[in-house]
């Protein structure tokens, strides 16, 4: 039966970890506005916490401003509020109301139930409740510091949270809706018909379910003696607990499960003492399975790290080879090029040649240097030196008569037609400078020629260089 919509607010609390990210899911997905900040997922709650920032922040100010855990984990019965605080909810209050249907979710909201309702007399509460058994595994599950220290708090703060409930249901239960989050899982449609009746809203059903088995993992009721730990040391707990299954809504034709009892022993001792013993020595046996596993991957990780090093030594091999190949052979063009332009210049010293054999009128240095070409070119195999050596005679030619500057240009040309080391050819040239001298009759003082500044200069310079190589075509 459909009712009149109306505006509502509506205000989910619980205690931690017991479904209040769900319900407020199922809500939003039927148009209740829960804020724009949210809070972001985390690996405790894979989907979302759906708490909206500007509450979440509010409540955890104030119980800094008490010297309290802003966390919410506190047994203080009295929060005191300052007005301060006071304008700061009706901001928020503000901030966030700009939809018909709004709400928020925020688990520190229990703490404050008396001080929401002051402010905002025509909200709606859906309390919801989870066995407590249920929300000491979740809560242990997370290893949140404090209950590694104080494992029974986490007993306590669920007595404390639901007691709060209770007492704030017991005088505004028109305004309330008291709820089992298994209840909600198994109901979801006849939920949204409860609300719309009750808090005269008019939702629809929702169009997906939005229950995960992985976040309500209630093992810990059906298969475990936890709730004979719980009775055992906190009888109290389970009594309320009752108290919150009796007073809480469930379908009309539900009768309320109480069949959890049926697995409270009148001790826990025999119970689960032998059990943890043998899942305890179970758990052992596979952390050493785990741990020899894990030296296994120590070693391929290793093995592998080695192999990626040599692949990427040898992928720079690769690169260096390359590049350097990439050079050569900008090299092989560049000496092809000198190939051909020193076989022109060579037929042109040929042209040269014969034109001082067929002039009469030569000096003895034309005449002389004629021989010398004539007796090079008798040796095919030594073309492609010619000029280097003509260049060379050139040189010592203008050393004899002191022309040191014109000697190092010719040797300085020279290098561009030897494929000799730059100590190969330094050596050539005094060698061939001794020969020249020889062949004259004359002794030829070494010392005198490499104490030049021209000649240093000229070595300095050669050695600077990158030698290129001479590329000739086998004939």
């Amino acid at each position: 039966m459909k009712h009149r919509a109306e505006k509502s607010t509506l205000i989910i609390s619980s205690m931690h970890r017991s479904g209040s990210s769900l319900t407020a899911s199922i809500l939003r997905s039927l148009g209740l506005h829960i804020g724009q900040r949210l809070i972001e997922k985390t690996e405790y709650n894979t989907k979302e916490y759906l708490e909206n920032l500007d509450f979440y922040e509010f409540h955890k100010q104030v119980l800094q401003s008490q010297g309290l855990n802003e966390d919410g984990w506190t047994l203080q019965e009295k929060i005191d509020i300052g007005e301060n605080f006071k304008e700061k909810a009706k901001e928020i209050i503000a901030k966030n109301s700009i939809s018909g249907n709004w709400g928020w979710k925020e688990p520190r909201t229990t703490l404050f139930l008396d001080f929401w309702s002051h402010l905002l007399p025509n909200a709606k509460f859906i309390l919801i409740y989870r066995s407590p058994w249920e929300v000491v595994d979740s809560l242990y599950t997370q290893q949140d510091e404090i209950f590694q220290a104080q494992p029974e708090l986490a007993v306590k703060l669920w007595l404390h949270y639901n007691q709060k409930i209770i007492d704030f249901y017991n005088y505004a239960a028109n305004r309330c809706l008291l709820i089992n989050i298994q209840t909600i899982i198994s109901n979801q449609e006849v939920f949204i018909d409860q609300i719309n009746q009750k808090f005269k809203t008019n939702f629809n059903y929702p169009v997906v379910n939005f229950y995960d088995p992985s976040l309500f993992n209630n093992r810990v009721s059906t298969e475990s003696h936890r709730p004979t730990i719980i009775d055992y040391y906190f009888p109290e707990a389970i009594e309320m607990y009752q108290e919150l299954e009796a007073r809480a809504w469930s379908p009309e034709d539900e009768i309320p499960n109480f069949s959890w009892q049926e697995k409270i022993k009148s001790s826990p001792y025999r119970v689960w003492a032998f059990q943890d013993w043998i899942d305890l020595s179970g758990l052992k046996k596979q952390n050493k399975f785990l741990l020899e596993e894990l030296e296994k991957y120590k070693i391929k990780l290793k093995d592998q790290e080695s192999e990626l090093q040599k692949s990427q030594a040898t992928q720079k091999e690769f690169l260096q080879i390359k590049s350097k190949l990439h050079e050569t052979q900008g090299e092989l063009v560049q000496y092809q090029s000198q190939l051909h332009q020193t076989q022109e210049e060579l037929e042109q010293s040929i042209c040269r040649l014969q034109e001082i054999e067929s002039v009469g009128q030569k000096s003895q240095s034309q005449l002389e240097k004629l021989q010398y070409q004539q007796a090079i070119l008798r040796d095919s195999k030594l073309e492609i030196k010619t000029e280097y050596k003509l260049l060379v005679w050139e040189a010592w030619y203008a050393y004899q008569n002191d022309n040191l500057a014109g000697m190092q240009q010719d040797l300085q040309r020279s290098l561009k037609y030897t494929e000799s080391s730059r100590t190969e050819v330094v050596m050539d040239w005094l060698d061939s400078f001794t020969n020249f001298f020889q062949a004259k009759g004359q002794d030829f003082d070494s010392e005198k020629l490499t104490s030049s500044e021209e000649w240093q200069k000229l070595i300095k310079r050669t050695m600077r260089i990158k030698q290129k190589f001479l590329v000739s075509n086998e004939k």
